[in-house]
């Protein structure tokens, strides 16, 4: 092998290897504009920050589950409350598989099955920007389950998020924005029920997210990719009607939410939306 073949290996391998690695030190305004452009993707995280929070990112959301009660958790980088003592590559699993340091597994209302296509350069940005919020020192209750964490099926990470279109209106939908994860109703266990995929019905926090397939009579069919890119950024609906609930907290956002996406990809999930098989499911 020869020395130049044997570099571009290692570089190769220490790619793959992140978010495997320690903590990056120092990052630049340019990379944490960038983290915090992903963390308005994904609603600015708005469950962390809940009304009554002490501050950005404090968690302490209440969520009663049909197996019990948890809590959103502290995702500052306080060291003694918070995540401040996780390694990059733990906070990312956290994240993207909903795994805890100590192995254990975090409940689905954290919409890992989603978050876990979040591409390994975005991933790496967001968790810098977690990093450079405000640490708060904030204990939040621990859950109450009667039954065991259901495991649910983590797919494969991407390595690079698409950049335009299409395939980054699908992966922004089924990634950071995590649409599905409320707009698909959950079995008793809290899994998705798969088989009403964005169909609409009973969501988390006794919610009733609206039917988003293209089905022209209980659905989202009749908006237009316009209609529905203005109303990811602004929660106006083409009868003037406002977003509330659940889909208002991910448009505000905390210090960013899809209020702050791009025209571009706005219009993006928006197309992607608009693919989306048609399902009858009357939800109001």
């Amino acid at each position: 092998m020869t020395v130049r073949r044997a570099g571009l290996l290692v570089a190769a391998l220490a790619l793959c290897l992140w978010p495997a690695s320690g903590r990056a030190t120092d990052p630049s305004p340019e990379i944490l504009a960038r983290g915090k452009y992903v963390f308005a993707t994904a609603g600015g995280c708005g469950c962390h920050t809940p009304p009554d929070a002490v501050g950005q990112n404090a968690g302490g959301q209440k969520f009663e589950v049909l197996d019990g009660t948890v809590y959103s958790r502290n995702i500052t980088p306080d060291a003694e409350t918070g995540i401040g003592k996780w390694t990059d590559a733990q906070v990312a699993n956290a994240i993207r598989r909903g795994e805890r340091p100590d192995g254990s597994r975090l409940f689905p209302i954290h919409p890992y099955k989603y978050l876990a296509n979040i591409a390994d350069d975005e991933i790496e940005v967001l968790v810098a920007y977690l990093r450079s919020v405000k640490p708060i020192k904030a204990t939040v209750p621990a859950r109450s389950l009667r039954i065991p964490v259901p495991p649910l099926t983590v797919p494969t990470s991407p390595r690079v998020a698409p950049r335009e279109g299409l395939e980054r209106g699908r992966y922004l939908a089924g990634g950071a924005a995590h649409c599905a994860d409320c707009h698909t109703p959950r079995r008793f266990d809290g899994s998705p029920d798969d088989g009403k995929f964005m169909a609409g019905g009973p969501g988390p926090e006794g919610s009733l997210p609206s039917n988003i397939t293209a089905h022209y009579e209980t659905g989202i069919g009749r908006w237009s990719e316009a209609q529905i890119a203005r109303f990811l950024k602004t929660g106006v609906k083409p009868s003037g009607q406002e977003a509330f609930s659940l889909m208002r907290v991910v448009i505000t956002g905390t210090s960013a939410g899809f209020k702050d996406l791009t025209d571009a990809d706005a219009l993006a999930i928006a197309r992607y939306i608009k693919t989306v098989p048609p399902i009858e499911n009357k939800v109001r």
